[in-house]
């Protein structure tokens, strides 16, 4: 969750969320105590989170940001789903990268056998050589 999309909230989503996500922290917790967790790192994320929901509210309560307007609310909810459906639809592109010696995206590479078919290969040429008695006994 990042700062901007904790000021969007209201002050009851604030203390809905904060709840959550304060639970979400005890299970992991939980979690970890027994040897189940899977991602450490989240129980840093989720610590952010509240560290995040936390100063929002203090900032409301000393004046410092005020609770955002319902109208504006909406607005900036209905930009992010276009920005979302937008994102999907676009076509993911792939960033090559250039120098020493890798090759660009719209240049063809060169067909490398992998370790495994190199494998079978050699051992293939083997094969074919003890049969035809070139091999050194």
């Amino acid at each position: 969750m990042k700062a901007a999309e904790v000021r969007e909230l209201g002050n009851d989503e604030l203390t809905a969320r904060l709840d959550e996500t304060r639970e979400e922290l005890f299970n992991l917790r939980f979690q970890q105590a027994t040897g189940q967790l899977e991602n450490y790192g989240r129980l840093g994320q989720v610590r952010r989170d509240i560290a995040r929901i936390l100063s929002t509210q203090r900032e409301r309560e000393l004046g410092i940001s005020a609770e955002p307007e319902p109208e504006e609310l909406e607005r900036t909810r209905r930009r992010r789903e276009r920005e979302k459906e937008e994102e999907e639809e676009a076509p993911k592109r792939r960033r090559g990268r250039r120098g020493r010696g890798e090759a660009a995206e719209d240049e063809p590479e060169a067909d490398e056998d992998s370790p495994q078919e190199q494998a079978e290969e050699l051992e293939a040429d083997t094969d074919a050589a003890e049969e035809d008695g070139d091999g050194e006994e």
